[in-house]
């Protein structure tokens, strides 16, 4: 049967190597071993492992520190299915393996390698996106509201969608807004939470023709922060006329938002970083054509 030995250092990486039958395999320092052994406990021509008649033996090959099959020091060995071979100071686990479990080892170390060197299948953006979605979503869910919406920008302005649910997300207006206008200009520009259960009779949002219009029974509109700075607002409503958001709704809104608001620092933040590094790579590209200029001006 093939066999799979592995080397066990103390102070790095354990190394594998795969041994086939009918075949002999040197251990040592030496250049010439085919397997490599680096410490300097290792003579360089220190051990070999043979397989012959269905065999696996090891010998020793008069080393200086000697060898050993588990735990005990020998010049000749047979080696059962598992055993540990000790090379000077290091430590060989040695296991006979069948040419199918060998297969499926190696088939298995080379999806494990080919799996981490393949891209993340969607850009970090992209993946806080989808958990901003998710949040949105919850906010919705567990108030029974009806739609939601999250706003960003520096102004009232350039608020533009960054997610929403049952609202439109395209040519999207502030003075167009399907949801209450005053509610969002309020939030934003005082940074504080606008409540209202029955929008109707609020004080400062009854008197807009829009809410009447709009048919709009109960609201909330959070703001999000950003190094202390309003950048966004998160806003849900319902149509339904006896719709109310209880002390419940309100403290589920506050936890909701405040997991929302972390998620928009993170975007903004990545966003940030991969300006940061579009200027950068800029830079050295304009830095790189400067110095083949140069070395072309020299050659001439």
């Amino acid at each position: 049967m093939p066999a799979r030995i592995t080397v066990c250092y103390p102070n790095q990486p354990a190394v594998e190597s795969f041994l086939y039958e009918d075949s002999g395999y040197r251990l040592g320092r030496s250049d010439e071993c085919e397997l490599l052994l680096d410490h300097p406990t290792v003579s360089r021509q220190h051990a070999k492992v043979a397989h012959a008649n269905k065999i696996w033996q090891v010998k020793d090959e008069l080393s200086r520190n000697g060898t050993k099959v588990n735990g005990i020091a020998i010049t000749q060995s047979t080696l059962k299915t598992d055993a540990l071979i000790s090379i000077g100071e290091l430590d060989c686990l040695f296991e006979t393996k069948s040419s199918e479990q060998l297969d499926a080892i190696m088939s298995h170390n080379q999806w494990r390698l080919s799996s981490s060197q393949t891209p993340t299948a969607l850009p970090l953006i992209q993946h806080l996106q989808q958990n901003l979605s998710a949040q949105l979503q919850n906010i919705i869910m567990l108030t029974g509201t009806q739609r939601g919406i999250i706003l960003l920008g520096d102004t009232l302005k350039t608020l533009s969608v960054n997610i929403a649910h049952g609202m439109q997300l395209t040519d999207f207006e502030l003075s167009k807004f399907e949801g209450s206008v005053g509610a969002i200009t309020r939030c934003f520009e005082s940074g504080q939470a606008v409540i209202a259960m029955d929008v109707t009779r609020h004080e400062l949002l009854s008197a807009r023709k829009s809410i009447e219009r709009k048919k709009i029974s109960a609201l909330a509109c959070i703001p999000l922060f950003y190094e202390d700075k309003v950048v966004g607002v998160v806003y849900t409503d319902s149509k339904i006329s006896d719709k109310v958001l209880t002390e419940l709704d309100i403290a589920i809104l506050t936890t909701m938002s405040q997991q929302i608001q972390a998620s928009v620092q993170a975007i903004l933040l990545q966003q940030s970083i991969d300006s940061l590094q579009l200027i950068l790579d800029d830079n050295s590209i304009r830095i790189s054509g400067e110095k083949d200029f140069s070395l072309l001006n020299l050659c001439h």
